[in-house]
């Protein structure tokens, strides 16, 4: 088993000041480091400026499919997403061809918490890691276009489990009673059927099963108990079918009638084993697991009904 360790401080760092971006706080429209080192590419930032500044928000872009969450701000660092300003996506595989796009999609807007701008998400797919540029063309109220571009890079795989992988066994916590759940989960409204099970429990039972990694009351990026809420409101039409099991990713002990997170010695919340042994970057992340027990769709940051509905009715009928 892996051993205890404070959570991954520089990724979540990470991902969380891309999230803020998109929440509308102040975050430097910076471009993701290149694996190589800098690299300047024709038409491409930071050689060529952009009045529209697309950000990938997804802090893990690896070969094969993803998904891509972006935010989308103007130079003055406002956010501009919205509902009624479609938005096209162009990537560019920068180190084969810096001018021509490699595919093109149509992203959809998707709301975050309420109160505050969205983000753009789209179902890609990358051949090679490396130097990717990413082009945002929008279409305003009025019919104008704007363009913006961001370099970011994509790695050959990431920390957590991939599409089609086998979802690791771990051993998470269950609950049999209000106040047993009361005891291991941080969300106000819990869902008892949530708790039932752990994660080795899921993969034994021989059907699709969702687990959600989330921390309604310490989440770092705001939208733990948003994603858990939606995961639980699409629950309620899949459960004769598929078994749902919410993790929290960090340490809790009970104080004051109350759970506060375990901290470490330089007092940062520490990770449960779990968390490690799926290797999250960040928080909140869901997974939904087929019938034989591998990963079929997985959600980094809030994810939106519509898209975790499809990723269920994939595997609803392995169980």
């Amino acid at each position: 088993m892996i051993p205890r360790t404070p959570v991954r401080v520089f990724a979540l760092a990470f991902a969380v000041l891309f999230f803020v971006a998109a929440c509308g706080g102040p975050a430097a429209p910076t471009a993701s480091p290149s694996p190589s080192g800098p690299v300047s590419y024709e038409g491409w930032p930071p050689a060529a400026s952009y009045e529209l500044i697309p950000i990938p928000v997804s802090s893990e872009l690896v070969v094969g499919p993803n998904r891509l969450l972006v935010n989308l701000i103007d130079n003055a660092n406002e956010p501009i997403a919205a509902e009624d300003r479609p938005v096209t996506f162009r990537l560019f595989d920068l180190a084969q061809d810096d001018a021509t796009a490699k595919s093109e999609t149509d992203a959809t807007y998707m709301p975050t918490i309420e109160g505050r701008p969205g983000l753009y998400r789209a179902q890609v797919e990358f051949d090679r890691a490396g130097d990717w540029g990413l082009e945002a063309v929008t279409t305003e109220p009025d019919g104008s276009q704007r363009t913006g571009r961001m370099i970011f890079a994509v790695r050959e795989s990431g920390s957590t489990p991939g599409i089609g992988d086998p979802a690791p066994a771990s051993d998470t916590p269950t609950a049999a009673t209000d106040a047993e759940v009361a005891a291991i989960s941080t969300d106000d409204d819990p869902d008892a059927d949530f708790y039932r099970l752990s994660i080795a429990d899921a993969l034994e039972a021989d059907q699709p099963f969702v687990v959600v990694f989330a921390t309604p009351a310490f989440c770092r990026t705001a939208t733990c108990g948003p994603t858990l809420d939606v995961v639980k409101a699409v629950a309620d039409f899949h459960k004769d079918r598929i078994n749902f099991v919410h993790v929290e990713p960090y340490e809790l002990e009970a104080v004051d009638g109350g759970l506060q997170p375990v901290l470490s010695d330089q007092n940062l919340p520490i990770s449960v084993p779990a968390t490690n042994e799926w290797g999250l970057p960040t928080e909140p992340y869901v997974f939904v697991v087929d019938a034989a027990g591998n990963i079929s769709a997985k959600f980094e940051g809030i994810a939106a009904a519509d898209e975790l509905e499809a990723a269920l009715e994939s595997v609803a009928g392995d169980g």
